[in-house]
């Protein structure tokens, strides 16, 4: 059996040549061992599978019993086996005599032990193999192809679709244009990435060389090269330090040729640290990176090249970091945060300590020469030590080189000789949000940026003012239902129709409340808001004139949006009166509202992730005087209307709880002053029955007085100072409508539904109600 392995790769070149009427070959002239290229394995298994001599078995779609461990066993001819999506093995599969290729064509599969086949086609679909020592050919995967190889494959592994190598091969491998390899196994032979072709894993192999991208980071770890390293012009390196500072190194135990290749860094990981990152280590390194291309936003890369090492830092460049954002609220939060004060002339800044047997004397310091930091970022001490020998103050300035990357800009006092001083050293910001938002890259920075501003907060009082709106629009529509002049219907959209019929009567009504509505800014998120919530209310009447009333309510409203969700639990009280002489009506009410609110945020950016959570204390008056008169006649209204309006908004001071990038909210009130002009009208149809039915509609034109900004000054608790956010401006200029049926059941029981809808620049909101009423 294993000198039947020996051959069957030979006996598949020879039909193949002969199939095609190529040059004859002899099995002396081959070598023993025949390796194609992948442009010849590809045509090799193409002819094979169109040869007229090759077996074409029927695809199987159904699992193969085994009989004595043996699903599937062949002859001597050559065989094209196809295994479907539903197709699966239940024991060996073997070739037998013969040059044999096992096609995999379906959505997806396993494939187990197989023995005798000389190659491996996956034709479409993901697919898993494992079992030792087969296809000694090679194995192709095609582009709308994956494999997973958990076992061994004595020959080569050619993939234009994706490899996931879990195993060994022994043949080496190739990965063309659109190809993607990873290897977490071994491969004991020779790697070759074409242009456009993606290699990337942790796993061994002997040489590679590569003409696409190789890429490096904590996902897929960096390759072990037993042999050689070698990267071409067209070459690119994708190289990654995560967030936590971990940086996988390439280990090459030869040479690793850079060759001009292009060196493209992911993200910068921690803030500048005085250790570097080594990108790889080889016996020989030759050449260089004819280029580096990055997209850090605040943070400047130097790679540093040594016989044997390759290694990669990175300093804080001069960019603000308000510049990055694109949004007043981001470029706010931006230009409050805080970084640590720059180094003081202490000591002399090195990435390691310097260490020397002999005593060294120090040129004289040039005061006027040494630069001042600048930087947003600041330095701090930090631990290090050199053995010096000075007798006059002095100073020292290096260029970066391969051995000491960080430049030298401080001062060394007179020190006696062997006394370690200690140096400045870059240190990070002690805010770990902080720390990652200048790690981040140029398209990361600007969403971090609106992250930690949370301008949510901001709409906060635009949102609980309209969730108590319909409170008081449930107050004035039972107002209205006081006209004892015709016993009319004078309602508006929301509105209970007259339910007492008596001079002294009194009367009860119960209101549910579902409203909505969302706060928009043209390059904020959208807040939406959601109330549910029932108000109940009383009124008597003093004289021919006028009415009194109380009511009294409950309400939740949810608050949603983008990485924000929040919750208010009010409380409602009020009171109200009407005056009513003739066609005339004079309405006063006010309403006060206790709201316990609770927030959630999520902030999360370049590997930084927070939830926070933050409770508040609030609460809201609102108070109005409306005045209509009624031109209508019998049992129609038609009242043109003027009201003038206050309303209030009042939030506690609160800090958030979570991680670093918790927000101390501090307090807000804002009032305004508002009036409203428009037109109701009603009629009402008395049925058969003795019930009536009364459809209603409102329109009214809204104007807000005095300042519309709604902001909210905001702290980060861990560091910074203190800064402002803006949110939707209250609407200037707004149009209320509304509209409903009432269904008198008697003279003391009234049902009514009515929808709401309220419409500006910065805002909409809509609402259904539902009300019942009785009259004592």
């Amino acid at each position: 059996m294993d000198a039947q392995h020996k051959y069957q790769a030979k006996k598949l070149a020879l039909a193949i040549a002969l199939t095609l009427g190529c040059t004859p070959f002899t099995y002396a002239e081959l070598s023993p061992d025949p390796a194609p290229s992948a442009e010849e394995l590809i045509g090799m298994l193409d002819n094979f599978v169109t040869d007229p001599e090759t077996v074409k078995h029927d695809p199987i779609k159904a699992k193969v019993a085994a009989v004595d461990g043996t699903s599937l066993l062949l002859d001597h001819r050559n065989d094209l086996v196809t295994l479907g999506s539903r197709g699966n093995f239940a024991g060996l599969v073997d070739g037998a005599g013969g040059v044999n290729v096992l096609q995999l064509d379906g959505a997806r599969g396993t494939l187990g032990k197989t023995v005798n086949f000389n190659g491996l086609h996956v034709k479409q679909g993901t697919w898993t193999r494992s079992g030792d020592g087969d296809f000694d050919l090679g194995v192709l995967v095609r582009s709308k192809a994956s494999l997973t190889n958990d076992g061994s494959i004595l020959g080569q592994a050619v993939t234009a679709g994706i490899l996931i190598n879990k195993g060994a091969i022994v043949g080496g491998a190739t990965v063309l244009g659109g190809g993607d390899l990873t290897n977490k196994g071994l491969i004991d032979g020779t790697v070759t990435v074409h242009e456009n072709g993606h290699f990337a894993g942790g796993g061994t192999l002997k040489n590679l060389n590569v003409h696409g991208r190789l890429s490096v980071d904590e996902v897929y770890h960096a390759p072990k090269v037993s042999g050689d390293l070698n990267l071409s012009q067209t070459a690119v390196l994708s190289y990654a330090v995560d967030a936590a500072g971990n940086s996988p190194t390439i280990e090459v135990d030869g040479t690793a040729r850079l060759g001009g290749a292009t060196l493209k860094l992911v993200t910068a990981g921690e803030y500048p640290k005085s250790a570097e990152h080594t990108i790889l280590t080889a016996k020989k390194v030759e050449g260089r990176f004819v280029s580096i291309e990055n997209n850090l936003a605040f943070m400047t890369p130097e790679v540093h090249y040594d016989d044997q090492k390759v290694g990669l830092t990175y300093s804080r460049n001069k960019v603000e970091i308000e510049s990055l954002a694109n949004t007043e609220n981001g470029r706010a939060v931006g230009e409050a945060i805080d970084a640590p004060p720059e180094p003081t002339p202490s000591g002399i800044p090195t990435p390691t300590p310097l260490t020397t047997s002999t005593p060294i004397s120090l040129p004289a310091p040039d005061l006027a020469s040494v630069p001042v930091p600048d930087s947003v970022t600041a330095l701090a001490p930090a631990p290090a030590s050199v053995a010096v020998d000075v007798a006059v103050p002095s100073a020292v300035a290096t260029s970066s080189t391969a051995h000491s990357p960080v430049p030298v800009e401080t001062f060394v006092e007179h020190t006696p000789q062997n006394v370690e001083q200690p140096a400045a050293q870059p240190q990070k910001p002690v805010n770990a949000a902080v720390t990652a938002l200048l790690a981040s890259d140029k398209t990361t920075a600007p969403v971090a940026l609106e992250q930690l501003a949370a301008g949510s907060n901001a709409n906060l009082a635009k949102a609980t003012l309209s969730s108590v709106t319909p409170v008081s629009a449930s107050m004035l529509s039972a107002m209205r239902q006081l006209d004892h002049r015709t016993g009319a219907a004078y309602g508006s959209g929301n509105s209970p129709r007259e339910a007492a019929g008596g001079a002294d009567s009194g009367r009860v009504w119960v209101q549910a409340l579902g409203h909505g509505g969302k706060v928009d800014r043209e390059y904020d998120s959208t807040l939406k808001h959601a109330t549910q919530g029932l108000v109940m209310g009383a009124d008597w009447r003093l004289n021919e004139q006028w009415h009194i009333g109380l009511l009294g309510g409950k309400s939740q409203t949810r608050l949603d949006a983008r990485q924000y969700e929040g919750d208010l639990d009010s409380w409602h009280v009020g009171a109200y009166a009407v005056r009513q002489d003739g066609p005339m009506a004079l309405r006063l009410g006010a309403t006060y509202a206790s709201h316990d609110g609770s927030s959630k945020r999520r902030v999360a950016f370049n590997g930084f992730s927070d939830r926070l959570k933050g409770t508040y204390d609030a609460n809201t008056q609102q108070a109005f005087a409306e005045l209509g008169f009624n031109f209508g006649r019998n049992d129609v209204t038609l009242e043109p209307f003027a009201s003038l309006g206050y309303q209030r908004y009042q939030r506690d001071s609160h800090s958030e709880k979570g991680g670093d990038a918790a927000l101390k909210v501090f307090g807000q009130t804002r009032d305004n002053l508002s009036s409203t002009f428009g037109l109701r009208t009603a009629k009402i149809h008395t049925l058969d029955n003795g019930m009536s039915l009364t459809p209603r509609l409102s329109a009214g034109w809204k104007h807000t007085f005095g300042e519309l900004d709604s902001d909210t000054r905001q702290q980060l608790v861990k560091g910074g100072k203190r800064f402002t956010v803006n949110g939707a401006e209250l609407d200037r200029n707004s149009l209320g409508v509304d509209a409903g049926l009432d269904l008198g059941l008697s003279t003391n029981h009234t049902l009514g539904v009515a929808v709401t809808g309220e419409f500006g620049s910065e805002s909409r909101n809509h609402g259904v109600m539902g009300q019942w009423r009785m009259a004592f």
